[in-house]
């Protein structure tokens, strides 16, 4: 929506000063601001065209990104000069309404002023209160960075879902029969059976299960070797149960993990 802002508060502006609402002015407002619009948008369509080149785990994530908001930036660049100054002449409002908004934007403007001016100016030209902000910055900041180290916080690229499913996929040393992978998935998928919230487990060994979200984008739809498995695990809507799908998955974890490493194999809980 930035285009169309920068070419409604230009005619605006332009009536305001010329003390009169004609289309010539509206249409010479949009001329005025049109090259530096253009530009700010090609700008913006330049910064996010090279997402597109992201490969590997997070290509398939990544690369909405830049066709969907090249998309979306141009056709907000197409409304703002043919859509807006339309709507705006449809729907103009009288003058002295004009007038007003403007008085009161003016206002506005002077109190945020003389807030600003009474408390930014104070960071640089009297010293305590320049150095007691800087210093409360760092430890602000430092306090912040600890939360990693401390893990007050917990860092997750995407929001956890409290989805009706989850997965386990398994991977037995290399050169396993494909009979001793497929016990080790059923010995795990009896285990997960004592969890309150699992309607049904189904095992895939030497295979890979339905391709899904998880499949595109860890490529686990690969997996054919008899030493690899999955399991499926699938549970009671969110409505039937207290627990999230996370809090299952990591009671999960831990009640196969000493399956895991009885046979010396690497596993993990995919949400």
């Amino acid at each position: 929506v930035d285009d169309a802002i920068v070419v409604t508060e230009n005619i605006y502006r332009r009536w305001l000063i010329d003390n009169k609402i004609t289309i010539a002015t509206a249409v010479d407002a949009v001329r005025e601001v049109g090259n530096p619009t253009i530009l700010a948008t090609f700008t913006v369509v330049a910064a996010l065209v090279p997402m597109a080149a992201v490969s590997g785990m997070m290509g398939p994530y990544m690369a909405p990104i830049p066709v969907l908001g090249s998309v979306a930036m141009m056709f907000s660049l197409f409304a703002a000069f043919v859509f807006t100054p339309y709507f705006i002449m449809k729907f103009v409002p009288p003058l002295h309404v004009l007038h007003k908004m403007h008085k009161k934007e003016e206002k506005e403007g002077q109190i945020m002023n003389a807030f600003f001016r009474s408390t930014i100016s104070k960071l640089f030209y009297v010293k305590p209160y320049g150095l007691s902000f800087l210093i409360g910055l760092m430890v602000a900041f430092f306090l912040s960075m600890s939360m990693f180290y401390s893990t007050a916080v917990p860092v997750k690229m995407l929001p956890l879902d409290n989805k009706s499913e989850f997965g386990v996929s398994l991977d037995m040393p290399d050169g396993t029969a494909l009979s001793e992978t497929a016990s080790t998935l059923h010995k795990m998928a009896q285990i997960l059976r004592q969890i309150p919230e699992v309607v049904s487990i189904q095992t895939y060994a030497g295979t890979a299960k339905p391709f899904d979200f998880n499949g595109l984008v860890r490529h686990s739809y690969l997996r054919q070797n008899s030493s690899e498995g999955e399991l499926q695990i699938q549970l009671a809507e969110k409505h039937d149960r207290d627990r999230s799908s996370h809090e299952v998955a990591l009671e999960a974890r831990q009640l196969i993990r000493q399956v895991a490493l009885d046979v010396g194999a690497n596993y993990a809980v995919v949400e």
